[in-house]
């Protein structure tokens, strides 16, 4: 605890001296395989690699840091498929290799941001597809086709993971609008749009964590009083809808309310607080502006209250989305109301 109150950034500091050293054990390995035009990784090197990236990502996980540990995970993954395969193709092998060229570029430069605080120019999401479509295709002449499951290499082996619908998300959305508008004396409207839309289980999973996210912070701030919707002209219903629908390889969110939207001026009052804004105030588009709401512990909100208001979490509902190479998009009309656009790619063509 002394410690911690004579240099409170004594944490990040033991991280980024571990988080180097394992880099270097990743180099290393890349550089050992460089010039053979075939190799082979023996099951040594396999598992102090994966205990590597494993590393990696639990202290990135533990220090708040869910881009470092999403792309760890994703490479933990490729590891966890060396050790089911007994003889893997050396194509896939040249691949993995360029793979974790990759991942150790990104780590690097993520490392180099934290050491000066520059400004998030590089996500590493791109890094985390790249790796699932591999693991995705890599398996596909020796596997039955059909849209019933995915491949997924996890330290329990080879899983299939499979296919699910909305239709549980409803309730829960139910459950949480009756539980918030009594504790906020508010009403809500909940409507969900495409719900018997399919989609891998792990798309599931980030699809539903953002849209009850979303929902804690547009009943508890964005979407007003009663009192206050029928002074300004509206029903005294707050609406929150969610229209979810899939296209070709991709699937798409659209999450609303019709609350009293984004304030862009506390915003980019919030961001000139923090010293993130990098050009002049003017030059500012609104999506760029509300774009600030996704970064890492930013909220215009001066307090906490039990439920958080419109800001805090949206960051690990960016990296959770972007985990699975998916994007948000902000749009908002102030006494309006404010939508959020996600999309994410279900399988893709191996680039």
């Amino acid at each position: 605890m002394e410690r911690f109150v004579e240099n409170p950034d004594f944490l990040q500091e033991i991280f980024l001296e571990e988080s180097w050293k394992n880099i270097d054990k990743i180099d290393g390995f890349i550089e050992s395989k460089a010039n053979q035009e075939a190799f082979e990784v023996s099951e040594e090197e396999v598992n102090s690699l994966y205990r590597t990236m494993h590393s990696i990502k639990g202290s990135a996980s533990m220090m708040g840091y869910p881009v470092i540990s999403e792309t760890a995970h994703a490479a933990e993954d490729l590891f966890s498929y060396l050790r089911e395969e007994a003889s893997p193709a050396q194509k896939d092998l040249q691949q993995i290799l360029q793979l974790l060229r990759m991942v150790s570029g990104f780590l690097k430069r993520e490392l180099r941001r934290l050491e000066t605080d520059d400004e998030v120019t590089d996500f590493g999401w791109a890094v985390v597809r790249r790796i699932k479509n591999f693991l995705a295709h890599v398996d596909s002449d020796n596997e039955p086709e059909g849209p019933s499951y995915q491949i997924a290499y996890t330290r329990k082996g080879k899983q299939r993971i499979p296919y699910t619908n909305f239709e549980a998300l409803i309730p829960q959305m139910e459950r949480l609008s009756k539980v918030m508008g009594r504790e906020l004396e508010k009403e809500f409207l909940v409507k969900v749009s495409g719900g018997d839309t399919e989609v891998p289980r792990d798309i599931y999973d980030k699809i539903s964590m953002a849209v009850l996210q979303m929902m804690k912070n547009s009943m508890d701030h964005g979407l007003e009083s009663k009192a206050d919707r029928e002074q300004m002209g509206k029903t005294p219903v707050g609406l929150i809808s969610v229209e979810i629908s899939k296209a070709a390889q991709k699937v798409f969110v659209a999450f609303r309310d019709d609350g009293r939207g984004l304030n862009k001026e506390q915003i980019l009052q919030k961001a000139t607080e923090k010293n993130m804004l990098k050009k002049a105030v003017e030059e500012y588009e609104d999506n760029e502006v509300f774009a600030f709401l996704l970064r890492p512990g930013f909220t215009t909100k001066s307090s906490a209250t039990l439920f958080s208001g419109r800001g805090v979490g949206l960051d690990v509902v960016n990296a959770a989305v972007a985990s699975l190479g998916g994007s948000i998009r902000i749009e908002s009309r102030e006494y309006m109301g404010t939508t959020f656009f996600m999309e994410f790619p279900v399988v893709d063509e191996m680039p």
